[in-house]
């Protein structure tokens, strides 16, 4: 397989465990609470991390015995998109956090003309267009179909702002970072960071009483972690960013088509969605048009 077909490879698994995650996790907090379950997420990421790093590369463990300011920014803002995401999928549900949370390109993009001076093309200023007006149709027909209250549905998409901007931040930190620490080490750091920022709010107790259900649930979540955003790393290393950010794009369908497919079976946890035709479209518009943005070219 050519590195090209592997990098494709890698953000597509990274693109389907994201898909995937929205659902898992609107299950999961059934039975744990929101910093339960991140502060295991990272913790189980860092174990396997520093267990496998200790046999293969103990010199990627030099990262920790004098981290960078950048890196702790990063493991902060990644805490903090972690946490808004999650609480975001609480009050609303998988499809529209997942569909809402793709302004975090739009963000990394203003922010590269901003700050970076990066220069727009015309496609991406198209992209851009097309995305404000998917944003505003699907966010139109949302309010229009509601199954919640107004007041819920507001404060779960002020989370999930909260959680695309720190992304942002996140991103831009990595942007720095990768120049003088490979991805992998960066990701430890992150990740030991995040687990010590949720430790104080961890439940110990919900970790008693487990069914299989539950250890299955927890395997899942943590792995999710562990294995996306080593995939991505590594697809970062072999295809182009715009084709890694053109893939990464479609995971709100992934997440649109497993909540389809699970409607018939009515689960209690699993809210039917709310979203019409209108909706749909304009979902498909600001995928488009932040797969424009994140193309470049």
């Amino acid at each position: 397989m050519s590195n090209h077909s592997k990098g494709i490879a890698y953000i597509s698994l990274t693109a389907i465990l994201w898909g995937l995650l929205a659902v898992v996790l609107k299950y999961a907090l059934l039975r744990f609470s929101a910093s339960t379950i991140i502060w295991f997420r990272f913790t189980f990421s860092v174990i396997f991390l520093s267990g496998y790093y200790l046999v293969h590369r103990p010199h990627f463990f030099e990262i920790l015995i004098k981290p960078p300011v950048l890196g702790i920014l990063a493991g902060l803002a990644l805490a903090g998109n972690y946490f808004g995401f999650t609480r975001g999928l609480a009050l609303t549900s998988p499809s529209n956090t997942q569909i809402l949370s793709q302004i975090s390109p739009l963000i990394v993009a203003v922010i590269g003309v901003m700050y970076f001076k990066e220069q727009l093309s015309t496609l991406q200023k198209t992209g851009f267009a097309i995305a404000s007006a998917g944003f505003a149709l699907f966010y139109w027909d949302q309010l229009h179909h509601l199954l919640i209250s107004h007041s819920q549905y507001t404060q779960g998409n002020l989370w999930i702002i909260f959680a695309s901007l720190v992304w942002a931040v996140f991103a831009v930190c990595q942007k720095f970072l990768v120049q003088f620490w490979t991805p992998q080490q960066t990701n430890l750091l992150i990740y030991l960071v995040a687990a010590l920022v949720f430790f104080p709010m961890t439940d110990f107790h919900e970790f008693q009483g487990l069914t299989r259900s539950d250890y299955l649930t927890l395997l899942f979540l943590g792995a999710n972690t562990l294995i996306a955003y080593g995939a991505l790393g590594e697809a970062i290393h072999r295809i182009p960013a715009n084709q890694v950010g053109a893939i990464i794009v479609l995971n709100p369908l992934i997440t649109m088509l497993v909540v389809a497919m699970l409607a018939d079976r009515h689960l209690s946890w699993l809210a039917t969605e709310s979203t019409t035709a209108v909706g749909y479209g304009g979902a498909l518009l600001l995928l488009a048009g932040v797969g424009l943005v994140v193309k470049k070219t």
